[in-house]
């Protein structure tokens, strides 16, 4: 196995260089490159044990998330992971299911194991258990969440602003009565998507009480196809879902009454994965962008660590890709 020392020798630099590039920083573009082509040539690869003790850092960084079984959760799951050990860290994973009560017995288990940084998933500033975070001496990014906390990074998603648009097409498309299957409003996203909603019809002069129908289930399939039903009563045009699970629900309600979408009813939900492309007519989407935040959240982590999480907080905000499909038409 490769030495640092016969790395420093082939670039023709310093071992104290051949470490400061390993760390992130950034040196001279020819010095970059030589170091670079060298680590390829003697395939170096660094002793992180070694490097843990050294700092006294564990090369370890806790993920403390909200609900595990949702597709989006999974995937988040397995791309920070897959990141996050090319950056040279594992990751120890602890969820507590929704229920906040047990939020500080999880965050006391991933602080035992000596983290070096936490990356807390859809975690609500109000809750009591969460102010715990703002004293921590290690670094901490949350996702999907707002923490109003010094040194803490916030990663989100534009919800209220790409529902907005897509109900606000939806109007312009001419349909006046509008289904809403929307989250239980205890939930900082519930609560951007549903505004998202509201704004739509505001800014389109079309009043909320007297053409949007709204159904407020659990994130679940049953409630999904539970309010689908309900919305049909309405004599809706067209329906909005702000959940992927509850869209599920919904879509089979649509089949089993043998209505046609982007004729008989016009539809649009939020989606993680390909799920929408199997459908005639494909659906319109929301698709968030899983991948891009967990690749941002590895980066920022790292970095706070490995500058002593020195780094203020910062509010990312990650655009939505609206997919616009036949699902929703305009009126004759």
């Amino acid at each position: 196995m490769a030495t640092i020392q016969e790395v420093a020798k082939l670039a023709g630099v310093s071992v104290g260089s051949i470490s400061r590039y390993l760390n992130g920083h950034t040196l001279k573009k020819e010095n970059m490159q030589r170091i670079e082509a060298a680590i390829t040539k003697l395939d170096y690869k660094q002793n992180y044990s070694a490097k843990g003790l050294k700092s006294n850092r564990t090369m370890s960084i806790g993920l403390l998330m909200n609900n595990a079984q949702s597709m989006f959760s999974a995937s988040m799951i397995a791309t920070l992971a897959d990141e996050l050990e090319k950056l040279g860290y594992s990751m120890l994973f602890s969820g507590f299911q929704k229920n906040k009560s047990q939020l500080g017995n999880k965050l006391d288990f991933l602080l035992s194991r000596k983290v070096d940084g936490l990356i807390v998933f859809e975690a609500e500033q109000e809750w009591q258990e969460v102010q715990r975070l703002k004293n921590l001496e290690i670094p901490v990014i949350s996702i999907n969440t707002p923490l109003d906390f010094p040194k803490i990074d916030s990663i989100l998603m534009n919800n209220r602003q790409s529902t907005k648009k897509v109900l606000k097409k939806m109007i312009a498309y001419g349909h006046k009565e509008i289904g809403i299957i929307a989250g239980l409003q205890k939930d900082y996203i519930a609560r951007e998507r549903l505004e998202g909603v509201l704004e739509a019809f505001d800014e389109m002069n079309l009043p909320v009480a007297n053409h949007a129908k709204i159904y407020y289930g659990d994130y679940s399939k049953t409630s999904g196809y539970a309010g689908l039903k309900n919305l049909l009563a309405h004599k809706v045009s067209a329906v909005f879902v702000c959940n992927y699970n509850m869209s599920l629900g919904s879509l089979q309600a649509i089949y089993e009454k043998d209505i046609q979408l982007g004729k008989d009813l016009s539809f649009a939900s939020f989606d993680y994965f390909d799920s929408s492309d199997i459908f005639n007519p494909k659906l319109t989407v929301i698709r968030q962008p899983v991948t891009d935040m967990s690749l941002l959240a590895a980066d920022r982590i790292v970095k706070k660590i490995q500058q002593t999480n020195s780094l203020e907080g910062k509010k990312f905000i990650m655009p939505n890709n609206i997919l616009w499909r036949d699902s929703v038409r305009r009126m004759n």
